[in-house]
């Protein structure tokens, strides 16, 4: 599933979202962790950052984007809440 057309989701578990940005390449991990109320939520930042470009790695609009759509997907298919 794709609801970002810069990104490509390349892992889904009960546990992990991986998104890669198509064109850069970069690969940005996040952990699905409990909020205070108890929900299950998408962790803010990237855990992991892989690519080959290392200025745009920590480019803050691309781990931003990258968190939103690693949120919205596992929203949609009920990894998180």
């Amino acid at each position: 599933m794709n609801l970002n057309a810069d990104f490509d989701v390349v892992t889904l578990s009960p546990s992990t979202v991986r998104v890669m940005h198509r064109t850069a390449h970069h690969i940005y991990e996040f952990a699905v962790v409990r909020d205070n109320g108890g929900r299950r939520v998408v962790s803010r930042g990237a855990a992991t950052l892989c690519g080959t470009e290392a200025d745009d790695l920590v480019s803050g609009d691309l781990v931003a984007a990258a968190e939103r759509v690693a949120a919205a997907t596992a929203r949609h298919i009920g990894v998180i809440d």
